[in-house]
């Protein structure tokens, strides 16, 4: 079967279908939780807790991808400590057990010192936290429950019966036979001081979070979220922040506003991310996107035909460099790009160790290049580092209220629609992007960009403060 390449269109048109799906897959849950556990659950908590994750399961669905064996496959979210786990729990030490506001993984992307240090002066205002679950709970996945009830629907050939044996063969343990001792605990736990509950990022994560949520709205806790990545306020239809507001209470952006949610987004700076101050290395710094073949979701430059697009117009890119430019290509540690497919070329390529972050990686280069729209091109703009993009316009526009802010850094020469004519003018150069950068033209069209879609700020904490007092206070 060939697929589409997903233009525009194509892909708003995808994504709707995957929308009119969520009602019936979330009736569709409720009844594999039953027949698996033998307890019917709350519907409302279904919905809630599992929206992001039958999202997932709906894009698969219109996409046409789904693996009719992956129940065998099927693993819980790992539960070993990561870094920014380890980093989280050292900072709830500091903060207040009494403070109204409960921060969980927030974007913080600042120095570990400097974390320590707001958290500290905002201890009044905000208890600090990170993402917590019960132990000893449900381990394993019950596959021949899971089996039987999706053969008790074989005969089903319709786009419901489908999105049954789908559910039934991909659902992770937590949504599932954990479901229940998740919703039990989070109940159990709940916390009537808790007046706000902010993340950025847990929410999306963790499934025993969600269900936490869950229950602070009960009790009347305000359900908030910030933007935690690109394509909010800009992509045509944005799966994040189509669950955020619509199980969220209040959206916090990067900077931009809707006029059809009103009050209910809102900018609020996050933190800028910590970067180099020190005069910048000679070598550009080519980000690039996760080479991978895998669909993830309807989302620009997460879909295999996009990513092979990005991929391609990344070697057209970097084989059109002339000699002298020294380039550091950086990608993911997972799904690193091909790189023999750079073979031959004329310019300098060697390949970025990930030893630092990727804003203090950028923040040491004369020039970044990115061969996507993704989250690393708007800290970068914010930072002020040099930052050249290119992307296919056949498979991604903005929405219409980014389009001139977009036309802007086109003419400028920040935003090309293929890699050659990117490297045509990074060519132009001679390895030195400084005077063009800091035109008055150019960052007349960074900032007006950044403070709508970027607005990064070193006194964010100021900003919170004000913001939170009067949302405590609403």
């Amino acid at each position: 079967m060939t697929l589409p390449e997903y233009g525009p269109q194509e892909l708003k048109q995808a994504i709707t279908r995957s929308r009119a799906l969520l009602p019936t897959a979330v009736d569709l849950l409720c009844e594999l939780i039953t027949e698996v556990t033998g307890r019917a659950p709350e519907r409302d908590c279904v919905e809630f807790a599992d929206f992001f994750w039958l999202m997932h399961i709906c894009d698969r669905q219109i996409y046409g991808h789904l693996d009719s064996v992956a129940a065998m496959r099927v693993e819980p979210d790992p539960l070993w400590p990561s870094n920014r786990r380890l980093r989280s729990d050292f900072v709830a030490v500091v903060g207040s057990r009494r403070a109204p506001v409960r921060v969980v993984d927030p974007y913080l992307k600042t120095s570990f010192v400097r974390e320590i240090t707001e958290a500290f002066r905002g201890r009044r205002q905000f208890r600090w936290d990170s993402v917590s679950r019960p132990r000893g709970i449900s381990s394993e996945i019950l596959v021949d429950r899971r089996l039987a009830y999706a053969k008790l629907h074989a005969t089903s050939l319709d786009v419901e019966g489908e999105l049954r044996r789908a559910i039934a063969l991909n659902a992770p343990l937590d949504v599932v036979e954990q479901h229940h001792e998740l919703a039990d605990w989070a109940r159990s736990s709940a916390d009537e001081r808790i007046k706000v509950c902010y993340s950025a990022n847990a929410h999306q994560g963790s499934t025993g979070y969600r269900h936490h949520l869950y229950e602070q709205r009960r009790l009347k806790s305000k359900i908030v979220f910030h933007q935690h990545g690109g394509g909010n306020g800009i992509d045509i239809l944005h799966p994040g922040e189509f669950h955020d507001t619509t199980i969220g209470d209040i959206f916090y952006s990067w900077g931009w506003t809707r006029e059809d949610l009103g009050r209910r987004v809102r900018p609020l700076p996050p933190a800028l991310p910590a970067h180099h101050r020190d005069a910048p290395e000679p070598r550009y710094l080519l980000m690039s996107l996760p080479a991978t073949s895998h669909f993830y979701r309807f989302q620009p430059f997460l879909i295999p035909q996009h990513i092979e697009r990005a991929i391609s117009e990344t070697t057209s890119f970097v084989s059109s460099l002339e000699a002298g430019n020294q380039l550091r290509l950086r990608s993911s540690d997972n799904f690193t790009f091909p790189l023999k497919r750079l073979e031959n070329v004329e310019a300098s390529v060697t390949v970025d160790d990930l030893s630092e972050p990727g804003a203090m990686a950028a923040s040491r280069a004369r020039l970044v290049i990115h061969n996507y729209l993704g989250t690393t091109w708007l800290e970068t703009l914010a930072l002020n580092v040099p930052t050249v993009c290119f992307y296919d316009p056949r498979l991604y526009e903005p929405r219409e209220s980014a389009r001139p802010y977009f036309d802007m850094l086109a003419r400028v020469g920040v935003l090309h629609h293929s890699g050659r004519d990117a490297a045509k003018f990074v060519n132009g150069f001679r390895g030195d992007p400084s005077s063009w950068w800091n035109s008055a033209e150019v960052q007349e069209a960074r900032e007006a960009f950044v403070a709508r879609y970027a607005n990064f700020s070193d006194n964010w904490l100021e900003a919170w403060q004000t913001e939170f007092e009067s949302l405590l206070a609403e």
